[in-house]
């Protein structure tokens, strides 16, 4: 072969080298922007759910909003974040719309795949027995619990609708489903509350699905956000489980950890389908009646 041939044959395959590796090169980069963690906002992450929802999102190796109302008293929620940068530590009280406006224009752009609308106060029991109503303490549940979730819910919808999952999520109650109630009569306003989300939950979960985006309601489920588990004879019983102290000595009410409850309601999310689409389910996906 002459050298003249072999030079030809040679710049040859230099080209179809060069023209091979480019769109390889390329690609790599495409999938490594497209490979930047997902994103989950979670209001009330200072304790409890919330902040075993981010606890568990940031071992996930999302990027995780995490907001709360007092960010500087907020110990265990600054401490994760101090062991994981992927989490980032956001003031936010739901029941104050320009501080949800706010937020959302701070993050404008940033799109956020799973909104979970995680903040919710249970209340004092006695002032939510007929009779004895504190209809202060109502008002300000409503605002929690009800208009604080449709507010930030419509200040985020365009950062969900911009992800990639599109995603979300109401921490429901089996206390609001009528369906669902039983004796003794009790929780008048906490139920109220919690019904109205539902509601509007499952309008959202009508509306949505035109642009893309799925709505969840999950139950958590009875967990132990304050201990019960821990405590020891004669230790006092916080309020919220003294009226089901007697099942759950019995065994007749099941507590869960906060680690398991939220590990259940993360797989419901990953799960969540239009088939699945507002439907109101229970952490290990069984279905709720309203």
């Amino acid at each position: 072969m002459s050298l003249a041939i072999r030079y030809c044959l040679i710049s040859a395959l230099c080209a179809l080298v060069i023209l091979i590796v480019m769109p390889v090169s390329s690609v790599a980069q495409d999938v490594d922007a497209d490979a930047s963690p997902p994103v989950v906002l979670i209001t009330g992450s200072n304790r409890g759910l919330g902040f075993e929802f981010a606890k568990q999102y940031a071992e996930k190796g999302w990027t995780v909003i995490a907001t709360c109302r007092k960010p500087d008293s907020a110990d265990d929620l600054q401490a994760l974040a101090a062991d994981n940068p992927n989490l980032i530590i956001e003031q936010l009280d739901v029941t104050d719309n320009a501080e949800i406006a706010a937020l959302a224009e701070k993050y404008d752009g940033t799109p956020i795949d799973v909104l979970l609308n995680n903040a919710a106060v249970l209340g004092n029991q006695q002032d939510q027995r007929f009779g004895t109503f504190n209809y202060e303490m109502f008002e300000s549940q409503y605002r929690i619990n009800s208009l604080g979730p449709m507010k930030v819910t419509e200040a985020f919808i365009d950062h969900v609708e911009e992800s990639n999952q599109k995603k979300i999520i109401f921490l429901a109650s089996r206390a609001g489903s009528i369906a669902s109630i039983q004796p003794p009569a009790n929780l008048y306003s906490y139920r109220a509350s919690k019904m109205a989300v539902h509601l509007f939950a499952y309008n959202l979960s009508l509306e949505l699905p035109e642009r893309g985006i799925l709505v969840g309601l999950l139950n958590p489920g009875i967990v132990d956000t304050k201990g019960v588990l821990d405590l020891k004879p004669g230790d006092p019983v916080p309020e919220a489980f003294q009226d089901l102290m007697p099942l759950i000595e019995s065994g007749v009410l099941q507590l869960m950890r906060p680690p398991e409850s939220i590990s259940a309601m993360i797989e419901r999310i990953d799960e969540l389908s239009p088939e699945t689409n507002g439907v109101f389910q229970e952490y290990d996906g069984s279905v709720i009646p309203w």
